[in-house]
């Protein structure tokens, strides 16, 4: 036993008031918690997305490097059949 009352043993209105408001509280952050994973799901396929995003430029990148090279030797060539 106590020593000291709880105020709801006085005022039964007040625990009830409390118990209804934490659960309100637990449920909402329950639903937000849900929220935040539903989030961090979709951010992790977004970021998926953006790192294959990221491997195509690359790629591209690489491609057109080899191009260009290409059409510098292909320019250079020019030149020479232009001059001899």
């Amino acid at each position: 036993m106590r020593a000291v009352p709880h105020l709801c043993e006085f005022y039964t209105g007040i625990c009830l008031k409390t118990e209804e408001k934490s659960r309100k509280n637990l449920s909402q952050g329950k639903k937000n918690l849900n929220q935040v994973k539903k989030n961090l799901s979709q951010g992790k396929k977004n970021l998926s997305q953006v790192n294959k995003n990221l491997s195509q430029g690359k790629k591209n990148l690489s491609q057109v490097n080899k191009n260009l090279s290409q059409g510098k030797k292909n320019l250079s060539q020019v030149k020479k059949n232009l001059s001899g």
